[in-house]
C-alpha cells in the first residue's frame, strides 16, 4: 500500500483509510478512542443467518495498481481484482476455492509474487479436511501438495508466508506425524521452489520441491520445556532474521516465548538429511540428502523445463527433514507464564550507541507488551511497558498487528476499529530521571532543550543522553500529586434550572502522575467562586412508629439540608436534622414472667436396668411461662448384675417305698438366677431331687441314688414318671401389645417311683397373646406462650394454644378433653384522653342545624383511643336569633309602563289603608275594655297577675298563658312587623275573646 493510505478488511467490508485521518488519544499508558476515518465501503455479499455466514475478507493483497481480495462469502469463497484507487471498479471475479478458506475460523495465508503468481495455504474444501499449499494465477502451472496424505500436511494451522529469493516459505503448526506417542503439535517451516512445474506421470500437478522442518523453541534444562505451537511471525529482510512467538498447548498451562531464527539456519537444515519411514510399521530414521546443495535453478523462457535437479521418486518420499531448526540463542528472547501471545511486530531503532530491536507482542486479553530485545547473549530482554488499548472491562481481542516504519506508527486491528499508536512518545516523560529511567530506545534527554526527545528531534547528538544498559525499574509505586492551579476563568453554573456565570480554576494530577498502582491525588481538582448557594431544610418527615409497644419509648423524625444543598461556600442549614420525643409513657409493661432455674435431678426410680428421674422449675411472676415445668430423663441404664440363688437341701424325708426291709428317702433343692435390681424379689423354683436307700438294720447306712442304681436294688420295681395332660391356658398377662400366658402339667401320670426317672421336658409352657397394640389416649401438650395483646390500653385480649400431641390418640384411644385455646384480658388500664375539647357551636346554617368539632391528639391511636365521631350536630334552639330565608312562591316583573309616579301613588295608598286598619282594631279593643268590670294588667315580661280582687276569675287566668297571648296577637298584627304596643293592648283584653 502507499504511504498515505492503508487498506483495512473487516467481515463483509473493505475500507480505504487515509492515514492522516486516523487519530489517537494517549493518556499515561492507556490508549483509547480511534474512529472517524474516511472510508469507501465495499459490500461484496452478506448472509444474515448467523455470524459465520458473513463475507469475511481473508485475502487482501496489492499487486501493482490492482487490489486482489478474497472472501468466504457465506461458505462460497470468491475473489475479485479491483482498481487500487477506486475499489468499486471490479476487473474480474474468480472462484476463491484453494485461494481462500470456506470457513472464517480456518487459518490461512497467501502472497502474490512480483511475477503475479498467487501462493495460498488454506483448506480447499467445505469441511476443512483437505489442506493444501496451492499456486495459481501467473504464468506457471498450478500446483498443490498431495491430497489426503498426512506425511505432507497433517491437520495444519497456517500462520504466515514469505517470498524470499527463489523460494516461497510457509510457517505453520501441525500434528506431528513422526511422533508416535500420543498426539503432539509441532511448529514447521516449509518451502517450495517458485520455478517448480510439477512432475510428469509421477507427482503430476504436485510440488516436487516441497520440504518441511521442525522449528524448536524451548526453555533449556535437564528436561527442556517446549513451546510447541507457533502463533505468529515477523520477518526482517535486511537482517534475514525471523521472529516467532510460540505457546503451549491450549489444554496445558498458559505460557509464551519469543524465539528468533536466522534464515541461514533454516536453509542449512533443508540441506541436511531427511527423516524417512519405510512403512507404517517402521520407525522414522535419518536418510542422507541426495542433493545436499539443492538449488531451484532457473526456467528457460517459453518452455516448462524442470531445472530443480530433484528426482521425482525422492521428491515423493523425502519431505521431512531430520534435523531441527534451532533459534539464534538457546534461551528464548522473552518468556512469560500465564499469558498467550497472539501477534508479533518488530521495529529496529537507532539508539545513540547501537541498534535496538523493539518487540511488540499482542496478548490474548487485549493488551500489547513492549519488549526490548536482548543486547547480547549475556543479557536478557526487558519489558518496557504494557499498553492498554481499552478500559479493563471493555477489552477486545486483537486480530492483527502491523508496523509502518516510515511513519513510526503501530496499527492494531480489533473487531470494529483500527487503532494507531505512535511508537515515539517521549513527551510523556517530564523529567530527566523519568526519561532515562524508562530505558526507551526511542527517547533520550536533550541537555540543551531540557526535555525528553527523539534522536531526530535533538539539537546535537553530543548533547543527547541515553542509557540503555539495564532493564527499567518497574513496579515502583508513585503516588500522584497535584500541579499548579490554572488561572481563574469564566464558567457556567446550573442551579435547579437557573444558569449563571461563575469563576473557575482547575489543577491536574500530574506532578507526578500516579504510577504502578500509586494513589490518586487527594483533594479537589476544581474550584468555583462567585456563585455560592445557601442551604435550606427540607420539611420534617412523619414521626416514626414508637420504639416500644409498652413502657417509655421514643419516636424520631428527620430532615436534610438539601432544599437546596449549600454549594460553593454557601451557608449550611442552622438547627438539628433530627428530633426525638417520648411515646407510650402512660402504658406500663406487665411484669416479666420467667422460669426459675431447674432443680436438681431426683433419685432414679431403680438402681439398674433403666429407670426414670425428673426435675422441676417454677414460673415466676405468673402462670404464663411457655413450656413445661417438669422434665424427665432416663437413668441407670446399665443392666443389672446376674443374681443366682440356691436354697439349701431339705432334710431327708422317707418315701413310701420299701425294699428288703429297707426304705427310701429323698430331699430337694431349689435354684434360680435372673438380672433383677433386688435379689429378694427373685422367685425360686425346684431344680433337683436326690434319693437314697437306707437298710433296716442300719448295717450299711444309707446310699444315694447313684449307688442304689448301681447296686440294682430297685431295678425290678422302678416306675418312671409320666406327664399329665396340659392344663388350660392361663389369663393373658396384658390386655394388648403382646402379653404372655402359660399352662402347666405335672409328672404324676404316674409319679416316678422306686428310683424311676422323672418326666423329661418342661413342666410349664408359655405363649404370646393379645398382640394387637393398645389404644393410646391422647394427652395435651404444654401451653404455648401468650400472644401479643391486641391493644395497648382500654382492654384487649391475648391467647395461647395447645395441641393433642403428647401423645396423639392412636389405635382407638380417647381424644383429649378440654379446650385447645385459652384467652385472657390484657392491658385493661384506661387509655389516656385522646380527644381534644369540643369547639363552640357554630351559627345556624340553612338547614337549621349547628355543628361543633374536635380532633385526635394522638399521632398513632391504639385500642379505644380516639373512638367515636369527630363532629356533632344539633337543631337550632327556639330562642335562637335565626331568621329563615323567605322563599317567594311567585315573582313578577315590572312592565315597561310602570314609572316613578305609580310607585309613589301605591306607597301613599298603602300607608292610608294601614292607618285605617289600625284605628279599627284600636276601637274594637277599647269597646271590650269598657265592658270588663275589673281589668287585669299583664306585664309583657311577667307571667303572673299583678293585682286581682275577684276570686272567681283565678281559674280562668290560670288557663291563659301570657306567652300564648303574645303569639295570638302577633298573628293578628301580621307577625313581628306590627307595633308591640298593640300586643300589650291585645293582652289586656279578656282571655276568652
Amino acid at each position: 500500500c502507499s504511504k498515505e493510505s492503508h487498506f483495512v478488511n473487516k467481515w463483509k467490508e473493505i475500507f480505504s483509510v487515509a492515514i492522516p485521518n486516523i487519530f489517537w488519544v494517549v493518556t499515561h499508558t492507556r490508549i483509547f478512542v480511534i474512529s472517524t476515518f474516511s472510508v469507501v465501503l465495499l459490500l461484496i455479499r452478506v448472509c444474515f443467518a448467523q455470524e459465520e455466514c458473513q463475507n469475511y475478507i481473508r485475502v487482501l493483497l496489492v499487486n501493482g495498481n490492482r487490489l486482489f481480495t478474497c472472501g468466504t462469502n457465506a461458505f462460497t469463497p470468491i475473489c475479485t481484482n479491483r482498481t487500487l484507487t477506486n475499489l468499486t471498479e471490479i476487473h474480474d471475479q474468480i472462484s476463491g476455492m484453494a485461494r481462500c478458506p470456506y470457513n472464517p475460523m480456518h487459518n490461512s495465508t497467501a502472497l502474490i509474487t512480483s511475477s503475479g503468481e498467487l501462493y495460498a495455504a488454506t483448506a480447499m474444501d467445505f469441511s476443512g479436511r483437505d489442506p493444501a499449499i496451492y499456486r495459481s494465477l501467473g504464468g506457471l502451472p498450478p500446483l498443490r501438495t498431495a491430497q489426503y496424505n498426512s506425511k505432507w500436511l497433517n491437520e495444519p494451522n497456517f500462520v504466515s508466508s514469505y517470498d524470499i529469493g527463489n523460494f516461497t516459505y510457509f510457517f505453520f503448526r501441525e500434528n506431528a506425524v513422526e511422533h508416535d506417542c500420543g498426539r503432539t503439535v509441532f511448529s514447521r517451516a516449509g518451502r517450495v521452489c517458485k520455478n517448480d512445474i510439477g512432475g510428469r506421470f509421477l507427482l503430476e500437478d504436485t510440488w516436487t520441491t516441497f520440504m518441511k522442518a521442525r522449528l524448536n523453541c524451548s526453555r533449556p534444562g535437564e528436561i527442556p520445556f517446549n513451546y510447541n505451537e507457533l502463533q505468529g511471525t515477523f520477518y526482517l529482510p535486511e537482517l534475514e532474521l525471523l521472529y516467532g512467538i510460540f505457546t503451549t498447548n491450549v489444554n496445558s498451562i498458559a505460557a509464551s516465548a519469543v524465539c528468533t531464527f536466522n534464515l541461514s539456519a533454516i536453509a542449512q537444515v533443508f540441506n541436511g538429511p531427511f527423516k524417512y519411514q519405510e512403512n507404517s510399521r517402521s520407525a522414522w530414521l535419518p536418510y542422507p540428502n541426495p542433493n545436499p546443495d539443492f538449488q531451484c535453478g532457473t526456467i528457460d523462457s517459453g518452455s516448462y523445463v524442470n531445472l530443480t535437479q530433484r528426482n521425482l521418486q525422492d521428491a515423493q518420499k523425502f519431505l521431512l527433514m531430520h534435523e531441527v531448526v534451532q533459534p539464534v540463542v538457546p534461551v528464548p528472547y522473552f518468556m512469560e507464564d500465564n499469558v498467550r501471545f497472539t501477534h508479533v511486530a518488530v521495529d529496529v531503532v537507532q539508539g545513540k550507541d547501537a541498534l535496538f530491536h523493539i518487540i511488540y507482542l499482542a496478548t490474548d486479553y487485549g493488551t500489547i507488551r513492549k519488549v526490548l530485545s536482548p543486547l547480547n547473549q549475556s543479557t536478557g530482554s526487558c519489558m518496557l511497558e504494557e499498553i492498554e488499548l481499552f478500559p479493563p472491562r471493555k477489552r477486545q481481542h486483537i486480530r492483527s498487528l502491523l508496523i509502518l516504519h516510515s511513519r513510526s506508527e503501530l496499527y492494531v486491528g480489533v473487531r470494529d476499529q483500527v487503532i494507531k499508536i505512535p511508537l515515539k512518545r517521549c513527551s510523556y516523560h517530564k523529567s530527566r530521571e523519568a526519561c532515562l529511567g524508562a530505558r526507551d530506545p526511542y527517547c533520550g534527554w536533550d541537555l540543551l532543550l531540557k526535555k525528553c526527545t527523539t534522536l531526530e528531534e535533538s539539537v546535537r547528538m553530543s548533547q543527547w543522553e541515553q542509557s540503555i544498559k539495564k532493564c527499567p525499574v518497574r513496579n515502583v509505586t508513585v503516588d500522584g500529586g497535584f500541579g499548579a492551579w490554572s488561572g481563574w476563568s469564566t464558567c457556567s453554573h446550573n442551579d435547579g434550572g437557573n444558569t449563571g456565570s461563575c469563576l473557575c480554576r482547575t489543577r491536574a494530577c500530574d506532578s507526578p502522575a500516579p504510577q504502578c498502582g500509586g494513589q490518586q491525588c487527594h483533594g479537589i481538582s476544581a474550584e468555583v467562586a462567585n456563585c455560592s448557594r445557601n442551604g435550606a431544610w427540607t420539611p420534617w418527615t412523619s414521626w416514626s412508629p414508637c420504639s416500644t409497644s409498652c413502657g417509655i419509648g421514643f419516636q424520631v423524625r428527620q430532615r436534610s439540608c438539601s432544599n437546596p444543598t449549600p454549594r460553593h461556600g454557601g451557608r449550611v442549614c442552622v438547627g438539628q436534622n433530627r428530633e426525638e420525643r417520648y411515646c407510650n409513657e402512660h402504658l406500663p409493661c406487665p411484669p416479666h414472667v420467667y422460669w426459675s432455674a431447674w432443680s436438681a435431678w431426683e433419685r432414679c426410680t431403680v438402681p439398674c436396668g433403666g429407670g426414670i428421674q425428673s426435675r422441676r422449675r417454677t414460673c415466676e411472676n405468673g402462670n404464663d411461662c411457655p413450656g413445661c415445668g417438669q422434665e424427665y430423663q432416663s437413668c441407670n441404664t446399665l443392666p443389672c448384675p446376674e443374681v443366682k440363688k440356691t436354697t439349701p437341701w431339705t432334710p431327708w424325708t422317707p418315701v413310701n417305698i420299701s425294699d428288703n426291709g429297707g426304705h427310701y428317702e429323698q430331699r430337694f433343692r431349689y435354684t434360680c438366677k435372673a438380672r433383677i435390681p433386688e435379689p429378694s424379689l427373685m422367685e425360686v423354683g425346684r431344680q433337683r431331687i436326690e434319693m437314697r436307700y437306707c437298710s433296716s438294720d442300719g448295717s450299711t447306712g444309707c446310699s444315694t441314688d447313684s449307688e442304689v442304681l448301681r447296686l440294682g436294688r430297685i431295678s425290678g420295681h422302678t416306675v418312671n414318671g409320666g406327664w399329665s395332660a396340659w392344663s388350660s391356658w392361663s389369663q393373658c398377662s396384658r390386655d394388648c401389645s403382646r402379653g404372655i400366658r402359660n399352662r402347666k402339667r405335672t409328672c404324676n401320670n404316674p409319679e416316678p417311683r422306686y428310683g424311676g426317672q422323672t418326666c423329661l421336658g418342661p413342666a410349664q409352657e408359655y405363649q404370646e397373646c393379645n398382640i394387637t397394640p393398645c389404644p393410646v389416649d391422647g394427652s395435651w401438650s404444654c401451653w404455648s406462650s401468650w400472644s401479643k395483646c391486641s391493644v395497648t390500653c382500654g382492654g384487649g385480649h391475648y391467647m395461647r394454644t395447645r395441641t393433642c400431641s403428647n401423645p396423639p390418640p392412636a389405635h382407638g384411644g380417647d381424644i383429649c378433653l378440654g379446650l385447645h385455646t385459652e384467652e385472657a384480658l390484657c392491658n385493661t388500664q384506661s387509655c389516656p384522653e385522646s380527644w381534644s375539647s369540643w369547639s363552640q357551636w357554630s351559627h345556624c346554617d340553612s338547614t337549621g342545624s349547628q355543628l361543633r368539632l374536635r380532633h385526635c391528639d394522638v399521632l398513632f391511636p391504639t385500642g379505644n383511643q380516639c373512638s367515636g365521631n369527630s363532629s356533632e350536630t344539633r337543631p337550632c334552639s327556639p330562642d335562637s336569633n335565626f331568621i329563615p330565608d323567605i322563599h317567594h312562591l311567585a315573582s313578577f316583573s315590572l312592565s315597561t309602563g310602570f314609572n316613578l309616579f305609580h310607585m309613589i301613588a301605591v306607597g301613599l295608598s298603602s300607608s292610608i289603608l294601614g292607618c285605617l286598619v289600625t284605628l279599627l282594631v284600636y276601637s274594637y279593643c277599647q269597646r271590650y275594655q269598657q265592658q270588663s268590670h275589673d281589668a287585669t294588667v299583664i306585664h309583657p315580661i311577667s307571667a303572673a297577675p299583678l293585682n286581682t280582687s275577684i276570686t272567681n276569675h283565678i281559674n280562668k287566668l290560670d288557663k291563659y298563658d301570657s306567652v300564648e297571648a303574645i303569639k295570638v296577637c302577633m298573628q293578628i298584627f301580621g307577625g313581628s312587623g306590627g307595633d308591640v304596643s298593640h300586643v300589650y293592648r291585645c293582652v289586656e283584653a279578656k282571655p276568652y275573646v
